[in-house]
């Protein structure tokens, strides 16, 4: 199919909260209850954040699975609903599949490098 409009957008913003992830969660927070409602946009646009200090609730920090959501730099992937609920149907419904498979890799990736090679790789460091 021809595709003419954007359906994805990626903001990077390598100076914005770097070194606090709750400051950035805090205008995350701001801008999905207020800056979306207000301009309309809440239901049609949704917001991926990546973070180089993500870390999930329940999670602690070092956890593999954080790192799903962890970048060099502070990130707001702007997605349309609309195309996310059709990727998500050819998953036969089961959004979960994507972070699973992610996990599984990353799990993979720390058990063959071993933990200190793993978050060196993750901070985009050479392994040894």
């Amino acid at each position: 199919r021809l595709v003419t409009e954007t359906g994805t957008s990626i903001i990077v913003s390598p100076d914005f909260n770097s070194d606090n992830f709750y400051d950035f969660l805090d205008f995350v927070q701001y801008m999905e209850d207020e800056m979306m409602e207000e301009s309309g946009l809440d239901g049609v646009l949704q917001i991926a954040t990546f973070h180089p200090l993500y870390e999930f609730a329940g999670s602690a920090q070092k956890d593999a699975d954080n790192y799903t959501n962890r970048s060099p730099y502070p990130m707001f992937h702007i997605l349309k609903e609309d195309e996310v609920a059709n990727a998500v149907d050819r998953l036969g419904g089961d959004s979960k599949k994507v972070w699973g498979r992610n996990m599984e890799l990353l799990k993979e990736m720390e058990s063959s490098l071993g933990r200190e090679n793993f978050e060196r790789s993750m901070s985009g460091h050479a392994v040894n």
